[in-house]
């Protein structure tokens, strides 16, 4: 998105995905690398909370 003034604008989702990736890459990582360590990195937490709301729907734990 732009702002009216013509300025990029960007949501906190991809500031927190640019950090990661910068982190990654200081740290030695190939920049391909870095990106496909995020993907997995947002994956693995997506995975997490689908699980903990399968857990909390599980009429099993009540």
């Amino acid at each position: 998105m732009r702002s009216e003034g013509g300025h990029r604008r960007y949501s906190r989702y991809q500031l927190r995905i640019a950090a990661r990736a910068r982190e990654l890459v200081d740290e030695g990582t190939p920049i391909e690398a870095a990106c496909r360590i995020i993907v997995l990195e947002d994956q693995l937490e997506e995975a997490h909370g689908i699980n903990e709301e399968l857990r909390a729907d599980d009429p099993a734990k009540e």
